[in-house]
């Protein structure tokens, strides 16, 4: 709503935006046609295709709220479709009308930034404030004011705009902003008045000479600006304007009187004596317009930041301890903070003007407090000591350069080979180790190990191979460190032999943690940037999406093709929800309303009969989550999706996105939240599954996706996936392949509706079906074992889905792309997906000790390669390493049909090993209080085999206080005898009998090369259990 500005009283009309409503009688013309729209937001641009950082906000007087368009966004990546179509987003926002009755004269004012690409834009492209007084007749104002095209703008243009001869006396007026000819980026305006214009009014509009960034500075620089007449009447006496930068005396240049003078709306540029500016990397300049005659002073000034291209830091000026944790250094005008947040973990932070900023501030970084740390500090001459119970960083003098040291100050982590650079990108160098190996960038489709190369921090590049749906500021190394950028620009990591980190800002603030181990790196990560959400248990079984809401006719211009029915969301039960139960198909969850512009129907009670059915229901939005109070705490919804129409800006809109809608769910319920999202940063793991994004699916998609979930996790992202099949294309082979592997990450899903055949894992042909279901249902029967590295992940970052690196950091075959086509569940298993259309894998490397066909019990020594390993399409080559200790629980078909009071121990026994499960109630909050149980299972082959069940530590709500223990030991002979808990147990002959006792062993020497299967009575879970083996 339109309101008057008692600031000045010649304003007769304002809009400062205060909310996110576009304010009444306001409406948007679009004249592409395409859907677009002008948007109130309290948001800075997102970034888009060739734009990939977030604009720097509207720094306008009334800050907050204001009137943006995002071309950018729109059209994105497809911008070579439109330039082909000669296609333009042009669109235009218009005001009600205006009553200029009365008004002899008219000033149109705003507050504005902007940024614009010039590559293929149309004739005649501007962007344009226009009046009217019919709304159909326009008179077009240009007003970019020369600004060169990809320039990021830090201080708004005050703009003023004569317009008295359409305006004044007129009853109605109309005001427009028109976007037009640009395919991107974005135009942000605010503050926009009404006003009866002065008769004398000289006004400083903007600096000419100089922009905010990438300035080369001379020592003979000549600053510029342009002042306006913006009054009624002609400046025709004397005014001067002073200059003052930094602290240096002021400069004055006077414009002498003149008969003609300065017409209404007409402009001059005044340029002031050169200057050395290279004194500085940068200078704060502010300039004053003195004219006597003025009747309105508050656009009589200009204060602006100017900074170079690129400067250097150089010598150490200040070293100094500034409380127990922290020390501050200095670098002339640039200042640095040194702050250890724990022994393993410190904050470098340079503020190229000595004045501190944090752009990011809570959004990312939890860990806001340092903790106790004991430092001491030392002069050694060429650098100051700086030591930690864990490491030491040193602070080089001349010049300035950081380095970080192990305990005893006598081996490199990492060094900087140069002094940082900072201007419009800030940049850090170091020299590569010799046998140094980098991880991390968030999820880089196609690529986990990163020596050799250059990646880009930021999204973009489409959904398949080389995309970035979801990246991340953050690397780690095997010479055992890890930095995390703290921003939401984009950056640039280069790890050829001179490593760069790049960030596109004019500052740099990065965490580092010190390992020495990768597992050690990533739980510093997570202490800094929040851990892993801990799902709950039903997350981890198949998810299933599509539109069941498509009413009428039902169509959608991105080419869904739904259900092939037009049904209402009730629907979704007959049509999928019964299918899984006629097919004997595991099953977790179902989104109903998965297409853009679908909605839902009778939702509470489809909730209700999806949940009798085995299913948990969730929701997909395409552009907010307001409506989630209702969908969760009344219909009872226990999942979000955000589309990429929601989240797609990324960065920090993204990351709020994610937050709302995962606090939406626990704000409202007492389940956890359960997210799926794109566009993720450093962050989303605290509350979203991340996702690659919409794919065909082809061998190549599952080829590309195992280095992706691989590298997302060196990253915490724990949850992370791709549609199984993909979503469009597909085929009944690629799928069952597809879906095999996926069984052992912690999330899957399946998108139905894109493709000629929908991706239901009974679609398949009978034979395929059964497949199907046999890994479904082993990952039903393995959720103790997923749940534990789910809960661990919650604890340390570490993921379940583990790159080799990570369970064998010495071996050199792990570090890079040897093993790219494979990875650990965990400790135990190795899985090695068929991303080939062959009966075989090839290239299966198996680390030193023995590893078992999970399958036929075959034993490997390991150190050696694998090829033409036999796997048809049933198969998946899945491995047991040496050791193994993995939980069971009993065969269902969704989370809770069964009781759990019988535990399956399948183990293979090798020296000592254990394996410590958790389990909680599966659904609620309550873990956090510590509403959970351990138990320690301990396996001790070095003489006999003894097994060892640990009592039970801690408890919650539905905890078993007694279980049946079903134990598979894998052995090659028979046993001498079996004894529980002291007492000798039965030995039976056949599988029989023994299924028929209660308790027992039985060993059958054709299951998997020789099993032992040993069965308890009831036992009681807050005691421990014996068995041992001779």
């Amino acid at each position: 709503m339109a309101q008057n500005a008692p600031a000045d009283t010649r304003v007769f009309w304002a809009e400062h935006f205060n909310t996110s409503d576009l304010p009444d009688g306001w409406k948007n013309v679009d004249s592409s046609h395409k859907q677009l729209n002008w948007i109130v937001t309290n948001q800075p641009y997102p970034g888009s295709f060739e734009y990939q950082q977030q604009a720097p906000p509207i720094a306008s007087k009334s800050r907050g709220y204001h009137l943006q368009f995002q071309a950018g966004y729109f059209v994105d990546e497809d911008q070579p479709s439109w330039v082909k179509k000669k296609e333009y987003p042009d669109t235009w926002v218009q005001t009600s009308p205006i009553n200029c009755a009365g008004k002899s004269s008219v000033i149109l004012r705003f507050q504005h930034t902007f940024r614009y690409n010039s590559a293929f834009a149309a004739p005649g492209a501007a962007l344009l404030a226009g009046v009217s007084t019919d709304g159909i007749h326009w008179t077009d104002f240009n007003v970019m004011n020369n600004v060169p095209a990809a320039n990021d703008m830090f201080i708004p243009i005050n703009q003023e705009l004569n317009i008295t001869k359409i305006a004044a006396h007129q009853p109605q007026v109309y005001i427009r902003f028109y976007w037009k000819g640009f395919y991107s980026w974005y135009w942000m305006i605010d503050d926009i008045e009404l006003a009866e214009g002065y008769k004398k009014d000289l006004a400083i509009t903007r600096l000419t000479s100089h922009t905010e960034e990438k300035n080369t500075f001379t020592k003979a620089d000549e600053l510029a600006i342009t002042v306006k007449n913006s009054g009624i009447d002609a400046i025709k006496s004397a005014f001067t304007v002073r200059c003052n930068i930094d602290q240096r005396p002021p400069v004055t240049v006077t414009v002498p009187a003149n008969k003609k003078g300065l017409q209404p709306g007409e402009e001059l540029s005044i340029k002031f004596p050169a200057t050395d500016l290279t004194d500085r990397p940068m200078h704060n300049v502010a300039f004053v317009l003195q004219y006597q005659e003025d009747e309105h002073r508050t656009n009589d000034s200009l204060r602006v930041h100017i900074n170079a291209n690129a400067s250097h830091i150089g010598n150490v000026t200040g070293f100094q301890a500034a409380g127990a944790n922290e020390f501050d250094i200095r670098a002339g005008l640039s200042a640095f903070k040194l702050i250890f947040y724990a022994d393993d973990i410190f904050r470098l932070w340079m503020a190229p003007d000595g004045e501190f900023t944090d752009p990011a501030g809570n959004d990312i970084v939890v860990m806001n407090q340092p903790g106790k740390v004991t430092l001491n500090s030392s002069d050694k001459g060429t650098y100051y000591q700086v030591k930690s119970n864990s490491c030491v960083v040193r602070v080089y003098k001349q010049p300035l350069r950081f380095a970080l040291y192990d305990i005893n100050d006598t081996r490199a982590i990492w060094e900087e080979s140069a002094p940082l650079t900072f201007g419009s990108v800030t940049t850090q160098t170091m020299k590569r180790q010799p046998d140094e190996y980098f991880y991390g960038g968030g999820m880089q489709n196609g690529y986990f190990s990163h020596r050799g190369q250059e990646i880009l921090i930021e999204k973009g590049n489409g959904w398949d191979n080389g995309g970035r749906p979801n990246p991340a500021p953050f690397y780690m190394s095997t010479a055992g460190y890890g930095a995390f950028r703290n921003t939401f620009d984009v950056g640039k990591y280069d790890f050829r032999d001179t490593l760069q980190f790049k960030h596109n800002e004019n500052r740099f603030d990065c965490f580092y943690f010190y390992g020495p181990s990768l597992k050690q790196i990533l739980d510093g990560y997570t202490r800094v940037t929040g851990r892993p959400f801990l799902m709950p248990r039903w997350a981890l079984s198949l998810g299933d999406a599509n539109c069941y809401n498509r009413g009428g006719a039902g169509t959608d211009s991105k080419a869904y093709k739904g259900t092939g029915t037009t049904g209402t969301t009730p629907d979704v039960i007959k049509l999928v929800a019964d299918k899984y139960i006629e097919n004997d198909m595991p099953r977790g969850w179902i989104l109903p309303n998965d297409g853009y512009g679908c909605g839902y129907t009778k939702l509470d009670s489809t909730i209700m009969e999806l949940h009798k059915r085995g299913f948990y229901t969730g929701l997909w939005t395409e552009n907010g989550v307001d409506k989630i109070a209702k969908e969760v705490g009344v219909y009872g919804s226990r999942l979000a999706k955000l589309d990429v129409a929601w989240v797609g800006p990324g960065y920090k809109f993204a990351l709020d996105g994610c937050k709302a809608a995962y606090e939406g769910i626990e704000n409202n319920s007492n389940a956890r939240g359960y997210i799926w999202s794109v566009m993720g940063w450093a962050g989303t793991q605290r509350y979203s599954t991340v996702w690659s994004g919409d794919q065909s699916g082809n061998w190549e998609y599952i080829r590309f996706h195992i280095p992706t979930i691989i590298g997302a996790g060196l990253s915490a992202q724990n949850a992370a996936t791709g549609d199984v099949d993909g979503i469009f294309r597909g085929s009944d082979s690629t799928y069952v392949r597809d879906l095999q592997w996926k069984c052992f990450t912690p999330v899957l899903m399946v998108m139905n509706g894109w493709a000629k055949k929908n991706k239901q894992p009974y679609l398949q042909g009978e034979t395929n079906t059964a497949t199907n279901r046999k890994y479904l249902q082993l990952k039903m029967r393995l959720t103790p074992y997923m749940y534990t590295l789910c809960a661990d992940a919650h604890a340390t970052g570490v993921p379940a889905s583990r790159a080799m690196i990570l369970e064998f950091p010495e071996d050199t075959v792990c570090r890079g792309t040897a093993t790219q086509y494979q990875f650990m569940n965990g400790p135990s298993l190795l899985v090695a997906p068929v991303y080939k259309s062959e009966g075989k894998r090839d290239s299966i490397y198996l680390p030193a000790g023995t590893w078992y066909d999970y399958w036929d019990g075959t034993a490997y020594t390991g150190a050696t390669v694998l090829n033409n390993y036999n796997a048809p399409l049933d198969k998946l080559p899945l491995f047991i390493k040496q050791g193994a200790i993995i939980p069971m629980y009993p065969q269902m078909n969704y989370d809770g049909e069964k009781k759990t009071d019988t535990l399956t121990l399948d183990i293979y026994p090798a020296g000592k090993s254990s394996f410590d499960l958790y389990e909680d109630d599966g659904l609620t909050r309550e873990y956090n209080n510590g509403t959970f149980a351990r138990t320690l299972i301990e396996v001790d082959a070095t003489q006999g085999t003894h097994i060892t069940i640990n009592a039970a530590r801690g408890t919650y709500t539905g905890i078993n206080k007694q279980r049946i223990y079903l134990l598979q030991v894998h052995r090659a002979t028979a046993p001498k005898k079996v004894m529980i808990n002291g007492q000798a147990v039965k030995v039976y002959s056949s599988q029989q009998a023994f299924d028929k006792a209660v308790t027992g062993c039985f060993f059958n020497a054709s299951d998997k090369k020789g099993t032992l299967h040993i069965k308890t009575s009831y036992l009681d879970t807050a005691a421990a259990q014996q068995i041992s083996i001779q």
